[in-house]
């Protein structure tokens, strides 16, 4: 196994998250990556902020060899428990959190659970500040839970929705590009299955958090896309809107990229 590969484990009421730590700064960053990435996702920002940071790259449950075995779905409660035990197991008291796509949901209940211990937070085409409208048909109700897992069962049903909904201007071409990739396999689409439904209730009041990062005089950072269709940049607005003070870049690349061109910002 190469170096880069190793992690370490973390247990809390039966289940367990893996990260990597690297570098050995004095200021403390939490790291969380995006839907069908692991902790390598941010092996550039290790690299570029060695020196000011100790970074923790974490593996969200269902990636790398996280596991959630609880018997519902996680919720913000059951996170920042397991977030709190963390940091008392790492002797951390003061860190910043980063977030790229779907981490961003999890820096956010993270900043929310414990914004008078956050000295930084950055969020990379966040998701959870814009609630997208399939996720929500697909996991709010049991019947959408049961007709999602229907369709990928049945790959070509979905396959012939998601190319009428393009031809009609009501799905964007490379977000379908990017679901017929995120379902390419048996696998992955488990991966789909179990992340939409099992993070359906880390989601943070906006109103809320805006108003933590505030009263903290948080530092807040965001890095957009302008090419972006997976997280279009305006996903930020229900929340920029509501913060006093925020630093703002659109990087000129699409989703993909965006951890490996932000870095050369920072």
């Amino acid at each position: 196994m190469d170096k880069s590969d190793k992690v370490d484990e973390f247990l809390f009421e039966d289940s367990q998250i893996t990260y990597r730590k690297a570098g050995n700064g004095p200021a403390v960053l939490l790291a969380f990556h995006g839907f069908g990435q692991n902790h390598t996702a941010f092996s550039p920002v290790e690299m570029a902020m060695s020196d000011r940071f100790t970074v923790y790259s974490i593996n969200l449950f269902f990636h790398g060899s996280s596991r959630y075995t609880g018997t519902g779905p996680l919720t913000k409660t059951n996170w920042s428990q397991l977030i709190d035990h963390f940091l008392q197991a790492q002797a951390i008291d003061r860190f910043s959190l980063m977030g790229f796509s779907l981490g961003g949901r999890f820096a956010l209940a993270t900043a929310e659970a414990f914004a008078d211990r956050l000295d930084q937070l950055v969020l990379i085409a966040p998701d959870g500040i814009t609630l997208n409208r399939w996720y929500w048909l697909a996991t709010d109700s049991r019947p959408g839970r049961w007709l999602f897992q229907y369709t990928l069962r049945h790959l070509s049903m979905l396959t012939t929705l998601g190319h009428a909904l393009t031809t009609l201007g009501l799905l964007n071409r490379t977000v379908m590009r990017f679901a017929e990739t995120a379902l390419a396999t048996p696998e992955q689409r488990k991966l789909v299955y179990e992340s939409w439904t099992q993070f359906r209730q880390i989601h943070s009041n906006m109103k809320l958090v805006a108003k933590l990062l505030n009263e903290q005089s948080t530092r807040v950072r965001f890095f957009t896309g302008a090419f972006d269709r997976i997280v279009p940049g305006f996903y930020i607005l229900p929340l920029t809107r509501q913060l006093r003070h925020y630093e703002l870049t659109v990087l000129k690349t699409g989703h993909n990229r965006l951890i490996e061109l932000m870095v050369e910002q920072l």
